[in-house]
């Protein structure tokens, strides 16, 4: 933990759900500050605020991180009863691997993190329990990486992104891809499309038979998609290997480590009886010499990039998406996409402001009451003691997602 001193915050992005501070004397390092706004379809920042979320996420990746950087917990993952429903030898071979029990591997030293400790509004380290009580703001203390973003051109009359060179590049920087991981295939899911549209993607993913939905995987597949650019976008392997400007080690040793975390959540929320389906990772290489790349755990780790389930019903994110699914609003705005796309301009959502009329509406009142108890609930189910009072239970509150399962924004 950083010693605690009163540090001058200075405010250097302000992002759509998420502040970042930074500290004149601490070059090396950042502040996250979660905000309670949220965003979905990439849209950015949405209408409503969600009380409490910027604090609970706050509090929830801090408890992942602390639990992912001790080696007795990946000591303690191969004896775990909630991961048989797994493939035996796609188990024995994870935990076999190098990456996870050998001499440099997880079991010895645990899982590197861009995560130093919590903070109060002037830097000063919290632990865990000292943050779950603070009555001020709350900040996640993070390494510092640098970010090399794509630059745009318009080449054959559609907008292609053109990444710097990035694989000789010393220092920490963030591999410009999100790691999606899946368990299974829930309603929902993208990869049924995906399935049903390009040849042999399944046996692509290592699958013998055809998936079906709502059925747990016999392994966890990943998939990869851009990080940096307006709106994700789906990569193959070979284009998520370009991309990450890692060399084939390393790049393994990547995949390696984002099942190794799919597996670790897959306990951790189990523990707590809840389903994780899917969810993504995102990762830093720290690159001390041309031999030696770290691959680092970044950003944070929550309801926002997971996807789950309990009782059969949404306890993250999606539970948002669904609420607008299928609204005009989405209508047009996949309308607004295709109109960019044809133009060959990133600029949908300026196209379907100011061209096609369309802005996200609000939740409904009984909505946003359900979804703003949401992260509490998640957080008070996953760390010991419990940091928010007066929330349901994980039990009772599964029940209230349950009543709302048919409220849908006209």
């Amino acid at each position: 933990m950083t010693t605690a001193k009163t540090k001058k915050l200075a405010l250097s992005y302000e992002g759509s759900v998420k502040h970042v501070w930074e500290a004149s004397d601490e070059p090396e390092s950042l502040w996250f500050e979660f905000s309670d706004d949220y965003s979905v379809f990439d849209w950015g920042k949405m209408p409503d605020k969600i009380d409490h979320k910027g604090r609970a996420l706050t509090l929830i990746g801090a408890f992942f991180f602390e639990q992912l950087k001790s080696p007795e917990f990946w000591a303690s993952l191969p004896a775990s009863e909630h991961l048989k429903k797994f493939d035996a030898e796609f188990l024995r071979a994870r935990f076999n691997n190098s990456v996870f029990s050998g001499s440099q591997g997880l079991t010895k030293n645990g899982l590197r993190t861009h995560f130093k400790s919590l903070s109060d509004e002037e830097g000063n380290a919290l632990t865990l329990e000292q943050a779950s009580k603070h009555a001020g703001r709350i900040l996640m203390h993070v390494e510092r990486a640098e970010i090399f973003r794509p630059e745009l051109a318009n080449v054959f009359h559609q907008p292609i992104f053109f990444y710097p060179p990035q694989s000789q590049t010393q220092g920490t920087r963030l591999i410009p891809l999100e790691v999606v991981f899946r368990f299974g295939m829930p309603a929902g899911s993208s990869l049924e499309q995906r399935l049903a549209t390009i040849k042999d993607y399944g046996k692509t993913l290592g699958f013998v038979k055809e998936p079906r939905p709502n059925e747990w995987f016999d392994f966890p597949v990943l998939e990869f998609f851009t990080k940096l650019e307006p709106k994700d976008r789906f990569l193959s392997v070979q284009e998520a290997a370009l991309l990450s400007g890692l060399t084939a080690s390393e790049f393994n040793k990547m995949t390696e480590l984002a099942l190794d975390v799919a597996l670790a959540l897959h306990e951790i929320f189990a523990r707590a009886g809840i389903e994780l389906w899917d969810g993504k990772v995102e990762l830093l290489a720290s690159k001390t010499s041309a031999d030696t790349c770290e691959i680092v755990l970044a950003d944070s780790v929550g309801p926002d990039e997971l996807r789950l389930l309990f009782d059969g019903q949404q306890l993250s994110k999606e539970m948002i998406r669904q609420f607008y699914r299928g609204s005009e609003w989405e209508k047009t705005l996949k309308k607004a996409q295709q109109i960019a796309f044809e133009r060959g301009t990133t600029a949908w959502k300026e196209i379907c402001i100011r061209e096609l009329e369309s802005t996200p509406p609000p939740l409904s009142a009984e909505f946003k009451e359900s979804t703003c108890k949401l992260y509490c609930v998640l957080a008070n189910a996953l760390i010991d003691p419990a940091p928010f009072d007066n929330h349901p239970d994980l039990p009772t509150f599964g029940k209230q997602v349950k009543a709302l399962s048919g409220s849908k924004t006209k």
